[in-house]
């Protein structure tokens, strides 16, 4: 059964944000981490819609044997790359700049990759839990 690898691709609207959630919630149901799954994919996928020039936003789910979970958020790139930019404590009960921390903060490892023209946002969750929180590797 492992590895097993599921593809989407998904318009680059608001309202797909709910529809790759439930796309997700098929794919890796009854995962552990199902719930830190479908919220770090939520807030990646608002990112891309909110913050690139993307028409389309893709995801890919990657199950490994031992059910370690990678995700990624593929889009068309923008003029930043993601950061906790700009982001304070007095901003904590704002709707946005959270999207990152919570990847910091939820998974055993995260990163993205820049090749033009498009931007790889990705995260990995282990059915224990992260290991090292806010580790980027």
């Amino acid at each position: 059964m492992f590895p097993a690898l599921e593809k989407a691709v998904f318009p680059a609207v608001e309202t797909s944000v709910a529809e790759a959630r439930r796309w997700l919630r098929k794919v890796v149901d009854g995962h552990p981490r199902l719930d830190d799954a479908v919220l770090l994919l939520s807030e990646s996928f608002t990112n891309a819609v909110l913050h690139t020039r993307s028409a389309a936003v893709g995801v890919v789910v990657l199950v490994e044997e031992g059910q370690r979970l990678q995700i990624e958020v593929i889009d068309e790139g923008a003029e930043t790359s993601p950061c906790v930019c700009g982001h304070t404590s007095q901003d904590d009960l704002g709707e946005s700049g959270r999207g990152i921390r919570l990847l910091r903060a939820l998974s055993d490892q995260w990163g993205f990759v820049e090749e033009h023209p498009r931007c790889v946002v990705w995260f990995t969750l282990v059915p224990e839990g992260p290991s090292q929180p806010g580790t980027a590797r």
